[in-house]
């Protein structure tokens, strides 16, 4: 390249690893980074290492998250001239207008991501997040919790509504309220400028962990062994301890002797990803498809498929009259004793969703008073018959439901008239205790509230008789499509 001189740096080791857990039917997490081999590159950019968590289901979570994530890794080696901070800022809400257009020109409902990423340039490092997937860093017996969880819990702690304690049993706290790919546009939370130390540790995961394990746990977990022993002792504990998500982690430890390194090799970056990969071009719109060119049929070729076209003719004839001659002695007293009118097809089997309704609450969420739905009165008269109730047309959706995660400030008439519904049709609503909005599963349904009932927020409301165009494509209200167990 031409360049002079030599760089100094603390070198690193770090290992990524990622599993899908024991419930979920498939992994949504993509974790990835890269580390220059280029010392002017390691000087101007450093090392970049991300985790993202997807939420959308049926692959589009998966999506998500591994485009957000090379997407921002590449993004951010090919922009130089500014400071990590903001690069890492531009890339994280260029991403997610991407992907949210792409998920409206695609007519999917749902399609994000979480993403923390976490820079070490020298020994400085600069953090930025989205979402409830964490960065910490492990300090001389200590652990420091780098980032702040976007979802309904840790807002509610920040802002004195409810206490930590109270927020790791909340059972809406783990809903997003920020998401690359949500919206449009996105605030990204950055910490910069972090002097690293000799034999730290930067550990980014997903709440597949954090949900499990606590600052003295990860402690615990983390005190001794490489990178990659690290991260598979975290897997390991998170799985032992219900496996209840995807798990993601990238360990990164900082060694104590410095490392001297000529400027003589060729500038490297990560190479660039498109949105439209493979799985994600079926619902990319029309697009002409080039059929295989196929070799010409060879003799032999044409002479046994008329062979087989033959054998399938005679044996097509042959049911034919079969199925004649039974028609024909349907009336024969001696052919009807043949026949057994009484036997019947098996029942169909119920569905069976792939996607679980467990919903294990993180770790360090809470439980707000404002968030559970009240305990209903014995005064209420629950046996009224003047209109239909939810409990009584809810049997046209055995597996699927239109949820609605109320806000303050809502009522019963506003949020039905959203969805096309009349609320006076009814006499009784329903809501789900405990409802996962970004995973799109929910589990046990709560006993019906009167149709005049006060709304809370932070309720999982049952929106009655309304199929999932309906659901999702409302303009002014969210409504979420979601599969319950029966």
């Amino acid at each position: 390249m031409g360049n002079s001189g030599s760089v100094e740096f603390l070198p690193l080791e770090s290992a990524q690893n990622t599993d899908p857990g024991r419930k979920r039917p498939n992994n949504e997490d993509w974790v990835t980074g890269f580390e220059p081999t280029n010392p002017l590159e390691i000087q101007n950019s450093g090392s970049l290492y991300i985790v993202a968590d997807g939420v959308g289901g049926a692959s589009r979570g998966e999506r998500a998250s591994q485009y957000a994530a090379e997407r921002v890794l590449f993004d951010f080696f090919k922009e130089t001239t500014l400071e990590p901070a903001k690069r890492l800022q531009n890339a994280m809400r260029s991403v997610c207008k991407e992907i949210f257009e792409y998920a409206q020109d695609s007519n999917l409902s749902r399609m994000a991501t979480t993403l923390v990423a976490a820079n070490i340039r020298g020994n400085i490092l600069t953090v930025a997040n989205v979402g409830d997937s964490r960065c910490y860093i492990i300090r001389s017996g200590k652990v420091v919790q780098i980032t702040q969880d976007h979802n309904y819990a840790a807002e509610l702690v920040r802002n004195g509504s409810m206490t930590a304690e109270e927020a790791k049993h909340a059972k809406s706290g783990n809903t997003l309220l920020r998401s690359i790919g949500g919206d449009r546009d996105v605030e990204v939370d950055v910490f910069g400028e972090i002097d690293l130390f000799p034999g730290d540790i930067v550990l980014l995961c997903s709440d597949g962990l954090t949900r499990y394990a606590e600052s003295e746990t990860l402690l615990k977990l983390c005190a001794d062994g490489t990178s990659e022993q690290i991260s598979q002792r975290l897997i390991d504990f998170a799985n032992n301890s219900g496996g209840a998500d995807n798990i993601s982690v990238y360990i990164i430890k900082v060694g104590s002797d410095a490392v001297k390194r000529d400027i003589d090799e060729e500038k490297t970056i990560p190479t660039p990803i498109s949105l439209n990969f493979a799985k994600a071009k079926k619902s990319a719109g029309k697009k002409k498809t080039l059929l295989p060119v196929r070799e010409p049929l060879s003799r032999a070729k044409i002479v046994n498929i008329g062979l087989l076209s033959l054998l399938v003719l005679i044996l097509f004839s042959g049911v034919f009259y079969l199925i004649n001659r039974v028609k024909d002695g349907a009336d024969d007293p001696e052919v009807a004793l043949l026949s057994s009118p009484t036997s019947e097809l098996p029942a169909a089997l119920p569905g069976d969703p792939t996607i679980p309704t467990e919903d294990v609450t993180p770790t360090t969420q809470t439980d707000d008073p404002l968030l559970l739905p009240p305990e209903p009165t014995n005064s209420i008269d629950l046996t009224q018959t003047a209109a239909p109730t939810l409990q009584e047309t809810s049997t046209n959706f055995p597996d699927s439901y239109c949820v609605y995660l109320t806000q303050r400030g809502d009522n019963i008439s506003t949020i039905f008239g959203e969805f096309g519904k009349e609320y006076r049709d009814y006499t009784t609503f329903s809501v789900f205790n405990y409802c996962n909005l970004g995973q799109l599963t929910c589990s046990e349904k709560g006993d019906p509230y009167p149709i005049d009932a006060t709304i809370q927020p932070g309720w999982f409301l049952i929106i009655p008789e309304v199929n999932e165009e309906t659901c999702t494509l409302t303009k002014n209200i969210e409504g979420h499509w979601i599969y319950v167990n029966p």
